[in-house]
């Protein structure tokens, strides 16, 4: 019996010790009697979780949610005007503290509750932690003078315009943003079970290699890696290493402004240029007069370019097209749910991009490129 009351009491203790689901307390000074509400991300869309009764400012939400997850919380106090609080929801003991008479516009000029405290949540301290090297970096001695430099184009935006300037600060900014993200990865490297880091990752990734990826990718754990964050990044690193130097290129037909169609493999056994454009891209538009020049350079030599427009609106299309008249085949790419479908599939995040596609239809190389650059690069694959 004795031996079964131990047992009995261990399993309590147990129990008591581990966090199935989430307990979100909060506590507002002054904030008196009201409701408060819990809104989760649903498919793209914000949506009331639960609605509970504050009284003397204080309210608690408890539940279950199968990932960390961004979620929001609005105070309605009776009689007050209500403030929405956005923070990183996870299965623990969290609380969220502050004063009502301490209300003010946020960063984001969004009423607030100044000072606000959020205690219990691992992701909202990795997010904050992360987020605030933006700030920490930029008051190390060595940044005093970019410091000041990025103070002035805050309050004057303008003075970019002075190319000077511009240049000045791109230097600084440069630097600056690279110590940035090395510190970032730093925290992230040290937290690699809290699914925060995958959220992180998702806004750096785009500017990282795909062996950088891969490689902090692989330094989480399991659990973060399957989370919602973490697929997410598993789908661009797939994505990525489909693209590669070597692989297939993905197929496409798309259509001309005539209706009629055009195919990727209508030109297998040439080498093919694909370039990625928008009417409203200066530099796109800027680039034309070479890629004119190197088109009739190399047409004859069986090298074709495929123009594939990003754009949204058709009639802007057609309008650049009537400017530029060019002479090679122009197509339009298909939107879907708002991303341009081809542009997708050969990782496009910002135009003018060529593609170089060998006469085998693999792929030697995605990127921005002068004439000299894509010069070099066809002729290397026309000498093979």
């Amino acid at each position: 019996m004795k031996s079964f009351l131990i047992l009995l009491v261990i399993s309590v203790l147990f129990s008591c010790g581990s966090q199935a689901g989430y307990v979100l307390k909060g506590e507002f000074k002054g904030a008196g009697n009201g409701r408060a509400v819990l809104l989760m991300s649903s498919e793209g869309q914000r949506v009331i979780s639960d609605t509970v009764e504050m009284k003397g400012g204080k309210f608690v939400f408890e539940g279950e949610v199968p990932d960390a997850g961004w979620a929001t919380v609005v105070v309605e106090p009776e009689g007050k005007e209500g403030v929405r609080m956005m923070l990183a929801l996870e299965n623990s003991r969290i609380e969220m503290r502050g004063d009502w008479n301490n209300l003010g516009m946020d960063e984001n000029e969004e009423l607030a509750v100044l000072g606000m405290q959020i205690i219990g949540s691992k992701n909202q301290d990795v997010y904050e932690q992360v987020e605030g090297q933006y700030k920490a970096v930029k008051e190390l001695p060595e940044f005093t003078k970019f410091a000041e430099i990025l103070e002035k184009v805050l309050e004057t935006p303008e003075i970019l315009e002075d190319t000077t300037f511009y240049w000045e600060y791109k230097k600084g900014y440069d630097v600056w943003i690279a110590r940035v993200k090395k510190e970032q990865l730093k925290i992230m490297a040290a937290n690699p079970s809290v699914e925060m880091v995958a959220y992180e990752l998702g806004y750096m990734k785009d500017n990282m290699t795909l062996e950088q990826l891969e490689q902090v990718f692989g330094q989480f754990d399991v659990k973060v890696q399957q989370s919602k964050w973490g697929k997410a990044i598993r789908e661009s690193i797939e994505l990525r290493q489909r693209i590669e130097p070597g692989r297939l290129a993905p197929e496409f037909t798309l259509a001309r402004r005539d209706s009629s169609l055009v195919s990727l493999a209508d030109y297998r056994g040439k080498v093919v240029v694909l370039d990625f454009w928008a009417s409203w891209c200066r530099p796109c538009r800027a680039s034309f007069p070479w890629v004119r020049e190197f088109y009739e350079e190399y047409r004859e030599k069986g090298v074709e370019i495929i123009g594939v427009s990003i754009d949204e609106n058709k009639a802007s299309w057609e309008k650049a097209l009537d400017e530029e008249r060019l002479p090679w085949p122009q197509v339009i790419d298909e939107i879907e749910k708002g991303r341009s479908r081809v542009g997708g599939l050969y990782h496009v995040l910002a135009v003018p991009m060529f593609v170089v596609v060998d006469k085998e239809g693999k792929i030697v190389v995605r990127a921005h490129m002068e004439k000299k650059e894509l010069s070099a690069v066809v002729e290397k694959v026309l000498g093979k």
